[in-house]
Order: structure tokens, then C-alpha cells, then sequence
């Protein structure tokens, strides 16, 4: 799939924030993970949603490469935000929970892809991104995929609208459950449809501390 990487950010206005606990900052911005045949777009209605929180940062990523390949390149623009809280949806949201797990951050998983070696094994082949960009799928990419699992031991959270018509929401509750507490809705869909009720039900997910160093 050639997509380029895209650095982009999505800036807002500076809020006045609490005071930051001794030993961490809390969190100044986003990282954002996107989905599979998707990319980093500063004017899609997520991002923007999400820039009423944080000033949101992100690249576009083939996710035709090895996973090894992928999560390289999201650590290396994550080390450029070192307050970022991570954030991704379906495919973004695996690789949110493993650079959250492996770099100390604060994440949140949208429904997401909890064993994309098996969904992945339907786009095997070549086929044509939500974007419109051609892309081929190799069986050595999903089996890579198949030799990892999603990551349950950071400190993240994971939010689902429970009519996800992709991924079932039902199916990730029950992998999850008693590991990482979880955000509900009723209804919505796989491109998540609540995002503004989530910023303003639960800020507490935006305004977390961070590390001061990866």
C-alpha cells in the first residue's frame, strides 16, 4: 500500500490544567494510532472530535509491512511526544495497547482488533484501501500477526460501542475482562460513534499522567 508518512498535527488552544503530581506530567497531547486501510487525516471527524481534548499527532502507516516494521515506525514519532497519551481505533487500537504496554504511556483501545491475524485473513491478497489506495496483503504478514498477542499488561482502557458490526464487541469484553477496565455504548458502529460523549463522560482518560521520559 503506498501510503507516505504523513506527519501531521492537529493543534487547539492551550487550557489551563491542574497542577501536574510530583514525577510526571499529565498528558499534552495525542498520539493516534489509525485503522487497517485507513490513514492519518487532521480533517476526519475523529481527529478533529479528539482535538477539542488534546492537540492530536499521528502518521499514516502501511499496515502491509511486517507488525515488527509497523510498530517501529509509530515508537519512532512516539519518542517525538513524550506527553502524549496514545490513542487508537480497530487495527490502531492493537498497536495502542502494545506501544502503550512497551513505552510506560497511558492508552486507549477503540474497538479494537484483538487477534487481527484472523480478521486480517480476509484482505489476504490485493484489494483497495477505504482511502482508495491499492495494496497487496501477503500470508506472511498475517502469520506474523498470528505470532502476537494483544498486549494486557499497560495502563490503558479499552472503549467499545457494543453495535460494532466488525469486531465483536462481545468477543473483546470477554478477552478483556478483569485485565483493563472498559468503556461502553450502546449502539454505534465500528468507526465508533461516540467519541465527543467520551471526551466529555470520562476527561479523566485525557488528563492523565504520563512519564516524563519513554
Amino acid at each position: 500500500m503506498p501510503m507516505g508518512s504523513l506527519f501531521r498535527s492537529v493543534r487547539r488552544p492551550k487550557m489551563k490544567r491542574q497542577s501536574e503530581p510530583q514525577g510526571g506530567h499529565h498528558a499534552s497531547g495525542i498520539f493516534y494510532c489509525h485503522g487497517w486501510g485507513s490513514n492519518f487525516d487532521p480533517c476526519k471527524k475523529k481527529i478533529r472530535q479528539l482535538a477539542k481534548a488534546l492537540p492530536v499527532d499521528g502518521i499514516t502507516v502501511d499496515y502491509t509491512l511486517h507488525p515488527q516494521q509497523v510498530f517501529e515506525r509509530y515508537a519512532a514519532r512516539l519518542k517525538l511526544q513524550p506527553e502524549a497519551v496514545v490513542i487508537g481505533t480497530s487495527l490502531g487500537g492493537f498497536y495502542a495497547a502494545w506501544l502503550g504496554a512497551e513505552f510506560d504511556r497511558p492508552f486507549i483501545a477503540i474497538n479494537p482488533s484483538i487477534v487481527p491475524g484472523r480478521t486480517l485473513r480476509n484482505y489476504v491478497g490485493m484489494g483497495v484501501s477505504y482511502t482508495g489506495e491499492p495494496f497487496e496483503l501477503t500470508e506472511e504478514c498475517v502469520v506474523a500477526y498470528e505470532a502476537l498477542s494483544f498486549r494486557l499488561d499497560g495502563q490503558g482502557t479499552i472503549v467499545l460501542d457494543l453495535a460494532d458490526e466488525v469486531l465483536s464487541a462481545q468477543d473483546t469484553l470477554s478477552f478483556v475482562r478483569g485485565r483493563l477496565p472498559v468503556v461502553t455504548f450502546e449502539g454505534g458502529s465500528h468507526r465508533f460513534e461516540h467519541m465527543t460523549e467520551l471526551i466529555e463522560t470520562r476527561p479523566d482518560l485525557f488528563l492523565v499522567e504520563v512519564a516524563r521520559e519513554i
